[in-house]
């Protein structure tokens, strides 16, 4: 029979039609039953023919009305009370009218026991297995598929029945010769009755009583096995059910999300693994993000930087633009007379322009690990006082401010690279005399501290509002008194001396007093060979 016929016969009948359908079974079996009997002449044999046979009628019909009777409609509530009532009509009409064609056959053969008909329980009981097992499997089909527990349930219910099957066959293979025994038929019947008799015993109470034997044994096994194992089911299934419930955590996004570890079988090396991935997936992540984070600094940091560029370029550019109109436009056939001093203010505007480029070259360089250093034992003192004389005189003019250098006798060398060093030094010493008032001093100290040589550059100026120290060393970056372009560097002198001293493998710090001045500490590793002997000066 094909899936589609199978579906089509199964539940799919009226109520009337399977009373029609189980009634004709009923009467034709107890029929053919009370004609066997008729031919039986030992009361005894009879009896248990008429037993035996109604046990089996109704162990048939019962099944057939289960089978075939159509679902009921509407909710769960319409649904049971439909179900209890069709099961009554099922059951009382088949007992009903098997009763009926027993005493009808009791009065036509006088001492044939009354209780051989059908007993209404053991027919409601089969009824209802069988109904319950074909409403029920659809539902438990779904468990099984959806959840482990009930997977593993199922598989043991599949051993039971077999073993139950196995049990059944042996234990009736023992009781049929006490069966064929306890009806001790005569080896001869009379007419067609003896075959009737003996396929009635043979076929249809042997089925029956295998069923039913079936039944009995194969709940006494679900019984024990469900009891024994349900714990041991229980136990496992929690772990997988705590892990897939961790997989969901951690696909939503939960990434701390751990199991618990117990045991030591393959559960356990699942929950180890488990907890080792989501470590380094939550460890991956947030490396993740923090190079996002990374990324998107030094996109705004870029961003950053070529507006600034961009505004440092246009002042000398358009100053210089505008010279060089005026001078043209002013040209005749003689020089204007301010060609020389536009030619002055033309030239320090390149010189800016040269010094800014060359300080973001620098940048560059550093930022990208390419700044060539020539690292060596360098005399910080000697240093010190080159970048002071060259700058004395020039801030004396400008700005009536005094520089002054004061070095520790015997200083050892630094680990450094000469020209970058004096490069550190002057820039510091250029943004000291610019932010100190006139009758300030600007001192240039040097001295050893541990396994360091410790470069100072301070100053009597007005100091840094405090709000400003974090950010001094950013590109471009210009506190509050120095944003006027009149007096104010390009922003990129400390940012230079922060990325040239890490790079020599030292450090710089800043302490500052608003309104008392501000002090540069650059601190340099001591050199591990002398530094080289000054050439002499005449």
């Amino acid at each position: 029979m094909s899936p589609l016929n199978r579906r089509s016969w199964l539940m799919s009948a009226g109520l009337p039609r399977v009373l029609a359908e189980t009634g004709l079974l009923v009467i034709v079996l107890t029929s053919l039953l009370l004609v066997a009997a008729g031919d039986t002449e030992e009361a005894q044999s009879r009896a248990i023919l008429l037993g035996l046979g109604g046990f089996a009628v109704g162990t048939l019909a019962a099944p057939l009305g289960a089978l075939r009777l159509r679902r009921v409609d509407g909710d769960r509530r319409q649904q049971v009370k439909g179900e209890v009532a069709r099961a009554a009509a099922v059951v009382v009409g088949n007992a009903a009218l098997s009763w009926a064609v027993i005493i009808t056959g009791s009065a036509l053969f006088p001492g044939s026991p009354v209780f051989a008909g059908i007993d209404p329980f053991t027919c409601g009981a089969s009824y209802g297995f069988w109904r319950g097992l074909l409403i029920g499997w659809p539902a438990w089909d779904r468990l099984r598929r959806s959840r482990l527990l009930w997977s593993l349930t199922h598989a043991q219910l599949v051993a039971s029945l077999v073993i139950a099957v196995v049990v059944t066959v042996f234990v009736m293979a023992g009781a049929l010769p006490q069966i064929e025994s306890e009806l001790s038929f005569p080896e001869e019947l009379p007419g067609p009755a003896a075959a009737v008799a003996w396929v009635i015993i043979s076929i249809l109470a042997t089925v029956s009583l295998l069923v039913a034997l079936f039944v009995l044994i194969s709940l006494i096994l679900i019984l024990l096995v469900t009891v024994l194992s349900r714990p041991v089911l229980k136990r496992t299934t929690r772990r997988v059910e705590e892990l897939a419930s961790a997989a969901g955590a951690l696909r939503a996004g939960d990434l701390a999300t751990r199991v618990p570890v117990s045991g030591e079988d393959e559960v356990a090396r699942l929950q180890a693994d488990f907890n080792a991935m989501a470590a380094e997936l939550e460890r991956a992540m947030r490396e993740l993000a923090a190079e996002r984070d990374t990324v998107a600094h030094l996109l705004q940091s870029q961003r950053e930087l070529v507006a600034a560029v961009s505004h440092e370029l246009r002042t000398p550019v358009a100053t210089l633009r505008g010279y060089l109109e005026s001078a043209l436009a002013h040209w005749n056939e003689e020089p204007p007379p301010t060609l020389r001093a536009d030619l002055a203010i033309m030239a320090r505007e390149t010189e800016q322009l040269q010094r800014l480029i060359d300080d973001l070259f620098t940048l560059s360089r550093v930022e990208a690990g390419q700044l060539p250093l020539r690292l060596e034992g360098v005399d910080v003192g000697t240093v010190l006082r080159r970048c002071a004389a060259a700058a004395a005189g020039l801030a004396w003019e400008r700005s009536r401010v005094e520089v002054l250098v004061e070095v520790a006798p015997d200083l050892p060398p630094a680990h450094a690279d000469a020209a970058r060093l004096e490069q550190i030094v002057r820039n510091l010493l250029t943004n000291a005399v610019r932010h100190t008032p006139p009758g300030g001093l600007v001192l240039l100290g040097a001295e050893r501290d541990g396994d360091a040589i410790v470069v100072q550059v301070s100053d009597s100026g007005e100091g840094i509002v405090p709000e400003d120290l974090p950010r001094i060393w950013e590109r471009f970056y210009r506190g509050a008194s120095a944003r006027d372009d009149a007096r104010g560097g390009s922003g990129l002198g400390l940012a230079l001396v922060k990325e040239l001293t890490e790079a020599m493998g030292g450090s710089v710090a800043v302490e500052s007093t608003l309104g008392q001045g501000s002090r540069f500490t650059v601190r340099l590793p001591l050199a591990r060979t002398p530094a080289p002997t000054p050439p002499a000066t005449s």
